[in-house]
């Protein structure tokens, strides 16, 4: 048994008996992990506040090889993202971030994708508009380290950029052919010019930018990412976050 001291975000916080709590945490050095915190439930706690849901938080923990969930041993609070916590829409667009790497990434550690968590995270807390692109943006980023990452910057075919009539775009390797070029299949979908010049705009951004592009097809590029995220990844087609943020959208709209 050795002790470990890592970065984490928390994913996923579930109770086990009457005073603990099982964690399920990306960490930046060693991927995702779980952990029970022990004695963490209850106000005179000394993990009281910072084992919540979208924390970004400092560990150290005991790690045993031969089990697979690790005992806590302290935590402390990196960043909080208390604006996140505060705004319903911005806390179930951050449920989705955390649930999709709890759902889908195995153990080994990816310190890129964890600098992209903390980033977003970071930006969404101070955003002020456009809280939907900071998930069109992230989703954009998780295919692309998932080794799905959409082919938008011009026409497959004829390698044109302009764009007048809705494009064709495949399911099966996520590129586009302009309405010149376009066959019928099967798993092609039909996408409007402006939507994927929108997220020509996301993949070519930083976070710290995602905010200030305006976004006119919001329901659109919902429906493409989406769509091509679940038909690569099985596990995102369950995905109880995104039954909450639609949700959330239903009733106050972005």
């Amino acid at each position: 048994m050795s002790l470990q001291k890592t970065e984490a975000v928390v994913l996923k916080v579930q109770k086990l008996g009457e005073t603990s709590k099982i964690l399920v945490l990306y960490s930046k050095k060693y991927g995702k992990i779980k952990v029970v915190a022990k004695g963490s439930r209850g106000l005179k706690s000394r993990f009281y506040g910072t084992l919540e849901p979208i924390n970004h938080i400092s560990i150290v923990y005991y790690l045993k090889d031969t089990r697979e969930l690790q005992l806590l041993s302290q935590a402390e609070i990196v960043h909080p993202f208390n604006s996140i916590r505060e705004d319903l829409t911005k806390y179930a667009v951050a449920s989705v971030f955390c649930e999709l790497i709890e759902q889908t990434q195995l153990q080994q550690p990816n310190p890129y994708l964890f600098h992209v968590l903390i980033d977003v995270l970071s930006q969404l807390d101070q955003a002020e508009k456009n809280i939907l692109n900071y998930y069109f943006w992230f989703i954009l980023k998780f295919l692309q380290i998932s080794g799905f990452n959409p082919r938008l910057d011009y026409c497959q075919m004829c390698k044109t950029r302009q764009l007048k009539q809705d494009v064709s775009f495949s399911m099966a390797d996520g590129s586009f052919t302009c309405a010149e070029c376009s066959l019928p299949k099967s798993m092609n979908i039909s996408v409007s010019p402006e939507t994927i010049y929108f997220l020509q705009k996301l993949q070519h951004s930083s976070a710290s930018n995602v905010g200030a592009i305006e976004n006119p097809t919001a329901e659109s590029c919902d429906t493409i990412l989406l769509t091509f995220l679940q038909y690569h990844i099985e596990e995102t087609k369950k995905l109880k976050s995104l039954k909450f943020l639609k949700h959330i959208l239903n009733q106050h709209r972005v």
